[in-house]
Order: C-alpha cells, then sequence, then structure tokens
C-alpha cells in the first residue's frame, strides 16, 4: 500500500482557528450585519487627496539635502533598513521620547514583517520560548505556531502581564533547559482586551528583562489613541539597559494600505548589530519596503515637524465619541433595563484603544457568531480565539472602532436580544 502523502505543509496541523479568514468570511456572508468584530480604523479620515503633495514634500527634501545621487532611485530597489530612517528617528524621538540611532532603525511592511523578523532573527526553535499575552493578537501566536517555535503563555491581568506567572514560566523553562528569549507585549490598550500595563509593571518589567537575560518585543498599536487619563511612556523610552525590540504601527494613526511598520533593534549580540542581522533576514522576506510608500509617510512628518498629534486630533475625537455611544447603549440595553438575564454581564471600560471585553454567563463560540449574524445581524468576536490553550469561552471582543457611530445603538441592541435569547434557552 502506497503511503500517504503531505499535499501542504503539516505545521498547518498546529494552527487553530483561523481568526481572520473566518470573521472575513462572516462579514462577507452577511453584509447587511452590523460588525463589533473588526478592529479596522475608520476609513472616513484616509483622505488621498494629499498623497502626491506628500511626496513632493519628500522630494523636495532629498533635493535640498541632496539625500539620493537620482531622485529616480526612489523608484528603484533601496536599502533593506529603509530610505527615511532619519526621518522617523526625528519622530520617534519628537513623539515618543524614544532616541534611535537611524542605523538601527527598519521600515518594514507593516508590524506583521517586524514580527517576523524579531522572532526568525532571535529564536532557535529547538531551544528558545516565545513568551506571549494571553489572550494576544494572533498576528504573532499563528506566525509562531505555523512557523513551528514554541509559545508559552502568560495571563493579562487588569494591569496588564501578570509578572508573577511570566517569573514562573522562565523558572520552569531553565529548569528543562529552555530559554525564554522574547517576551511578547501590546502596554497601551492590548488587543484583544482593550487593558493597559501600568507604570508599575513596566518598570519591572524592564528589570526582569535585565535580570533573567529576555527579550521585549513592544507592539505599540494603539498607544496614540488615548482617550482619557495620561499617556503612559513606552517600554523603549523607559529601556536602560537596551533589552527592547520597539514595533510601532501606521496602520492606525494613517492608514493600514500604508503598510509601514516602524522598528528599532539597537542591541548588539555577541558583538554583531542586531538590526544589520535583521536587515539581512528582511533581504529574505521582503527584499525592502516600496520607496513610494515611504516617500508619504516622510512627507506627512516633514509637513507636521515630526508630530502627529494634530495630524490625528479628528480621529482620536471621533475614537473617544464612538466609545461613548457604545458605552451609554451598553449601559442602555444591559443595566437600566434591570432584567434577570442581564445582570451578570459586565465590561471593561477602556481609556483608549479600539476594544472592550464583555464578560457573560454563557460560552460564545464559532458556531454561535454565525447564529448570532444569521439571525440577529451583528456580529462579534469571540475571546477564545485568542487565548493559545483555552480559554475566554465566556467573554466576547467588541471593537468600536469602525462600526458607523449611527449603527451602534443598534448593533448594542441586536447583540442584547441574542444574549438573551442564548442566556433564557
Amino acid at each position: 500500500m502506497l503511503k500517504m502523502i503531505n499535499r501542504f505543509n503539516p505545521v498547518f496541523e498546529n494552527l487553530k482557528e483561523d481568526v481572520m479568514g473566518f470573521l472575513n468570511e462572516v462579514q462577507l456572508q452577511y453584509p447587511e450585519a452590523l460588525s463589533l468584530a473588526s478592529g479596522r480604523p475608520n476609513q472616513k479620515f484616509f483622505d488621498f487627496s494629499d498623497v502626491t503633495s506628500y511626496i513632493d514634500r519628500y522630494i523636495k527634501y532629498v533635493s535640498d539635502y541632496k539625500v539620493f545621487g537620482d531622485i529616480n532611485d526612489l523608484g528603484q530597489y533601496n536599502k533593506a533598513k529603509g530610505i527615511i530612517n532619519d526621518l522617523v528617528s526625528k519622530y520617534l524621538e519628537e513623539e515618543y521620547e524614544i532616541k534611535a540611532d537611524p542605523d538601527n532603525i527598519l521600515i518594514n511592511v507593516g508590524t506583521q514583517e517586524s514580527l517576523l523578523i524579531a522572532v526568525m532573527t532571535l529564536c532557535d526553535k529547538d531551544k528558545d520560548i516565545i513568551i506571549v499575552e494571553d489572550p494576544a493578537y494572533v498576528g504573532i501566536t499563528h506566525y509562531a505556531l505555523l512557523a513551528g517555535y514554541k509559545l508559552e503563555p502568560v495571563a493579562v491581568k487588569i494591569d496588564g502581564l501578570c509578572l508573577e506567572s511570566l517569573k514562573q514560566k522562565i523558572e520552569v523553562q531553565n529548569s528543562i533547559g529552555k530559554k525564554v528569549k522574547i517576551v511578547y507585549v501590546t502596554p497601551d490598550f492590548q488587543n484583544p482586551t482593550g487593558v493597559s500595563m501600568s507604570i508599575e509593571k513596566r518598570l519591572k518589567l524592564l528589570k526582569m528583562a535585565d535580570e533573567y537575560d529576555f527579550y521585549i518585543v513592544e507592539d505599540n498599536a494603539y498607544g496614540d489613541f488615548v482617550i482619557e487619563g495620561i499617556k503612559y511612556p513606552t517600554l523603549k523610552s523607559l529601556d536602560e539597559k537596551k533589552r527592547v525590540i520597539y514595533l510601532h504601527s501606521l496602520s492606525k494613526i494613517i492608514y493600514p494600505a500604508l503598510r509601514i511598520g516602524i522598528m528599532v533593534a539597537d542591541q548588539m549580540i555577541d558583538n554583531l548589530s542586531l538590526s544589520n542581522l535583521m536587515a539581512k533576514i528582511k533581504g529574505y522576506t521582503s527584499v525592502n519596503t516600496p520607496s513610494i510608500t515611504q516617500a508619504v509617510f516622510a512627507g506627512i512628518l516633514i509637513e507636521n515637524n515630526f508630530k502627529l498629534q494634530n495630524f490625528n486630533q479628528e480621529k482620536l475625537k471621533d475614537l473617544a465619541l464612538r466609545r461613548e455611544y457604545l458605552l451609554k447603549a451598553l449601559d442602555k440595553y444591559f443595566i437600566a433595563n434591570n432584567k434577570p438575564w442581564s445582570k451578570t454581564i459586565s465590561w471593561n471600560v477602556p481609556n483608549g484603544g479600539f476594544f472592550l471585553t464583555l464578560k457573560l454567563p454563557i460560552p460564545i463560540l464559532k458556531e454561535d457568531v454565525i447564529e448570532c449574524a444569521e439571525r440577529f445581524n451583528v456580529i462579534c468576536t469571540p475571546m477564545s480565539f485568542f487565548y493559545l490553550n483555552g480559554g475566554g469561552e465566556n467573554e466576547i471582543r467588541l471593537a468600536f472602532s469602525y462600526v458607523d457611530i449611527n449603527d451602534l445603538d443598534q448593533a448594542i441592541s441586536n447583540l442584547s436580544k441574542y444574549l438573551e435569547y442564548k442566556i433564557k434557552i
């Protein structure tokens, strides 16, 4: 009898739920359903009328400072690390108090490529462990599973990663001859929970990184969207021992189609520059990030004096209003009705970001998402999709960044009817 031959890479068996694919399919299958699942930015702020002027602004800069010998170099293959690193260095210092040498910055094709490069450069599949938040952004967990890297989850508490559990995980791995090499965190308005890491925990995590010799991969996708309270300093701005590899997304503050992610890697490993090693890896992932999109971003930076707070002011006001509408609707349909079925439903109130978490007395699974979309015209995301080894079955993530603000009340009304139906059966 002939032995069955695998027609695809067997690591696909490691992958659990295809979260992104499933939610996209549900949205396409039920286009009339209101989606509280999508963490997309509000596209009404996508202004393409100024794109060419931003490119022109950068070309003038190139000409004034003689950055290129020939302006047509913009259309050519270019440096793996990027061509606007000097401008990005100014932006990071002005906006986030991160001091980064331009040569230690990589301009990547989104944060997703930055994650891939960080893992591939630093981690040995046989010896090293990647610690992830639990629940966590699936972009890192699913990539690591597909690529065969070993993951260990650590719970996220109301003030961020549980450092006691992290310490235990590290010591257990050390005892069996494994090495925790990377700890991945989203300190500000974490996806999917919406919680932020306290200042105290940020400082303790940095101290632990030095004590246990691991690198923190800091994903700053939502830190610009502070609705109330203070803006916390990034881990990288607090990093005195060069333990943090900093990732910065432009998908939310400009738009996803720009496909630019900033990466700061200023470490030396065995007398070798980490950023240089990462540039070699990047040469075999995307070769280089398109110069045209870099030119657009550079023009935006120059136009705004390397600070984007004013550039994003209207977006932040819109996001704050959306959160207000969502919280009012939750109060209206789950508290004000004073019905027994809704008394055990609760939620967190994040100070910013795109998400909050609803805690329920019943589990919500993949099949429930389909039923909710089909019969009640609203889509949500089960938190169980984001946990590595089970958990979150009685929680759902609600995204308030994308659904039309005038539809938020109706979306929560529909969701409340579905949950009442589910709890009562």
